[in-house]
């Protein structure tokens, strides 16, 4: 696995190196990797956002200039960079400062193929999400979504766990497993914050 860190904070590259050890190489500025990148699958970019190009880091987080996971980091996230970059294919969002162990995490779910934004900040976007999709946009949910399987996408819209979910509904918390699944099948995503993302974005199912 090849690691990188871009950004121009002698702070930001001491903080994660002391957490996370050496990176395989540092650089202050994006744009020279995207002319001759040799970024490939399974490789991890760290982007500070607060002093790089954000068109850049788009592009980097969409997959135009290499496979590679993209963890986007910022001294002052918020939810709208959160839902911004997320939704551009980043594989992480975390404040640049973190923990060493939380950062230590962060590149543990991303290694693994999941998606970072933190437990907190999870809870503040289902809250953003569902101020920003509200109950009509039930109405375009697609027809193959069930009554029921609705009804749970409205439950995590308001920021409920599987646990408070299960309750809501009067259903186990194996049932309602068993319906985001089917739900992420259907709508064509992975897990739920890329289904809270597409939602909240107006996507329709498959785009």
């Amino acid at each position: 696995m090849y690691a990188l860190l871009v950004s121009s904070s002698p702070s930001l590259q001491a903080h994660l190196s002391g957490a996370l050890g050496s990176f395989v190489e540092t650089t202050v500025n994006i744009e020279p990797l995207l002319s001759g990148s040799r970024l490939q699958a399974g490789d991890i970019v760290w982007i500070d956002a607060d002093n790089q190009d954000h068109a850049y880091i788009e592009s980097m987080c969409r997959g135009r200039f290499g496979a590679a996971r993209v963890i986007v980091l910022s001294s002052v996230p918020d939810d709208r960079s959160a839902v911004r970059w997320l939704g551009c294919g980043a594989a992480g969002f975390v404040h640049a400062f973190s923990s060493p162990a939380t950062l230590r995490q962060t590149l543990t779910v991303v290694e693994s193929g999941g998606v970072w934004i933190g437990v907190g900040l999870m809870q503040q976007l289902c809250s953003r999400f569902g101020q920003l999709s509200g109950p009509e946009q039930e109405q375009s949910y697609p027809d193959e979504l069930t009554l029921r399987e609705k009804e749970v996408v409205g439950q995590l819209q308001l920021g409920k766990n599987n646990k408070q979910i299960a309750k809501e509904l009067n259903i186990t918390e194996r049932t309602v497993k068993a319906h985001l699944s089917a739900i992420f099948i259907k709508l064509h995503v992975t897990d739920r914050v890329q289904l809270l993302l597409k939602l909240a974005t107006g996507l329709k199912a498959g785009s």
